[in-house]
Formats: C-alpha cells, sequence, structure tokens
C-alpha cells in the first residue's frame, strides 16, 4: 500500500528548529541518537517524527518550531486532556486552524496518543458545538468550517507518524453509503497508522460491493468500517452479508459508529465491535505488534 512518506529536513534546520549548532545535529546522527536518511548526494536527511520524538523523549522545548513548518507556539500551551478539550472546541468554533494543530500537536509532545486525542478532544469538541448549533449558539457554518479544519490537522498529524514497516499488515477503512462523514474514517487511520500498520482510509459514502472489491483486491488483514449514519434496509442488510463472507476467509471486520445501535448491532456479523478509537487501538494491537 504505497502511503505518503514523512516531511524530511536538513541538519541544519533541524538545529535551527532545536537553538542548537549544525555540528551536534550532525554528531547526535553519527551517534545514533537520531535517526536519518541520506539522499542520492549523501546529505543527511531526518524526519520530522524524528525530531518531535527527541522534543518529547528529552521533554525540551523546540526553539523556532516555524522552521519545520510548524505552528510557532507549539509547545509551550496545555498538555492535558481536559483543558485542551475545551480550548480546541473555541479555537475550532473562531476558525483558528494554527491554534487547534499546535493544540494536538502539544498533546502528541506530551505523549497522548491518537486514540486520546481522537476520543477526548476532537469528538468532544464536535459534539458540544453540534449542541451550540441546537441551541441557536452557533451556525452551521461553524460545523462546516470545523470539519474542514480538523482534516487538515489530521494531515499534518500524519506527517508526524514513522512510516511502517514494508512487512506490516494492511488495513483499509470507509463509510458505507448514506454516510457522509469522513473524520471518524481518518481517525482511524491515524491511530492505525501509529500501531505500525499500512493503514488507508479509502473515503466516504462507498457502495457495499465496491467495498468489498476493494477487499479482494488490496488483501488487508482489517477492514475498519464507520457508521455515524446508516439507512437501514434489508437491502443493506443483504449486502452485507456478502461483505462479511469475503471478508471472513482473509480479514477481520471492525465496526463502530454512533449510527450502529444494538438492533443494528444484532443483525451483522464482524469480528470486533467499538464505541471509541480506544477500543479500536486494543483489538489492533491484539492482531498485530511490531517488533
Amino acid at each position: 500500500m504505497n502511503l505518503r512518506q514523512n516531511k524530511v529536513y536538513s541538519p541544519n534546520r533541524v538545529a535551527r528548529s532545536l537553538g542548537v549548532s549544525e555540528a551536534t545535529i550532525k554528531r547526535w546522527c553519527d551517534k545514533g541518537i537520531l535517526s536519518f536518511t541520506k539522499t542520492a548526494g549523501g546529505h543527511r536527511r531526518i524526519p520530522v517524527h524524528v525530531v518531535l520524538d527527541f522534543v518529547r523523549e528529552n521533554a525540551i522545548n523546540l526553539a523556532q518550531p516555524e522552521v519545520l513548518g510548524l505552528p510557532p507556539s507549539v509547545g509551550t500551551g496545555s498538555r492535558t486532556l481536559d483543558q485542551a478539550c475545551q480550548l480546541y472546541g473555541q479555537a475550532l468554533e473562531q476558525g483558528d486552524e494554527s491554534r487547534c494543530l499546535q493544540l494536538t500537536l502539544d498533546l502528541r509532545l506530551a505523549g497522548h496518543d491518537m486514540a486520546a486525542i481522537g476520543d477526548r478532544i476532537i469528538a468532544p469538541a464536535f459534539h458540544n458545538l453540534g449542541q451550540r448549533w441546537a441551541h441557536g449558539e452557533a451556525e452551521v457554518y461553524h460545523e462546516r468550517r470545523g470539519v474542514e479544519i480538523t482534516r487538515h490537522v489530521l494531515a499534518r498529524l500524519r506527517e508526524t507518524l514513522p512510516p511502517p514497516a514494508p512487512t506490516a499488515p494492511a488495513a483499509i477503512g470507509a463509510t458505507p453509503v448514506g454516510d457522509p462523514y469522513s473524520l471518524p474514517g481518518k481517525l482511524c487511520e491515524l491511530v492505525l497508522l501509529e500501531l505500525g500498520w499500512q493503514a488507508r482510509f479509502l473515503g466516504s459514502a462507498l457502495p457495499i460491493d465496491s467495498i468489498a472489491q476493494a477487499v479482494e483486491d488490496l488483501r488487508p488483514r482489517a477492514l475498519w468500517l464507520s457508521f455515524s449514519s446508516l439507512a437501514e434496509s434489508e437491502d443493506f442488510l443483504e449486502e452485507y452479508g456478502r461483505l462479511y463472507e469475503i471478508c471472513r476467509k482473509q480479514c477481520a471486520i471492525v465496526v463502530g459508529g454512533r449510527a450502529l445501535t444494538r438492533s443494528v448491532r444484532q443483525r451483522l456479523q464482524y469480528a470486533s465491535f467499538g464505541d471509541n478509537l480506544h477500543h479500536l487501538r486494543g483489538f489492533a494491537q491484539s492482531l498485530y505488534k511490531p517488533n
């Protein structure tokens, strides 16, 4: 599965971001403190996730985050989930994308995993925004703009994750026809990428037959389906049953989402059901743990 490569930086730019000399960065590379790749011309290049891991593990602050394309305030804000939840919701409603990115990166630097960011920050922020809209305290555009901002934030968070090993198992995800919401699927993708899977969210509102074809073409070890909205029908249940028979022979189906009520789940077959991202994380770890 062809995944986008992480951004990489020269020793000079990493040195400026950390507030140390270029010679120090090269020495750390030579000692194995910072992992790196080399260009065709033999020049060192350091992935951004290596720099952020170094910052987190050594409990230091970035001197110039903007050198790495990050918000200037990264590393100086709240690193607790409860505080960040309220602040993310406020930034979302204000349309402050830089602030949203800074808050999530601060949590990453504090050691919080992607499941915690999704379950404790992003999901509650959208729930609260929906409640405010229901009471006439927010507009529809606030929610739509918030979705676009969060899509951008998740794309930037993905850049901070190390690429999976070529031998890592593949996982694919989608939402079925009638469910246009992509954020849950993108969050699942990040959770699995963080665990070392070759994960790819295929998109929203895909026909079940098309998802089944993707399973046959891509041969994943796991398929996740998010159901934020579902028009339950006998046709859907029949199509899903065919999908399950295909998956049963080669991969595990993981399902979740607010639309999967108990009555719906009783009519579906699957390997695992999750109420949140931590449930997905736990099931994925039971299937695969990198060496």
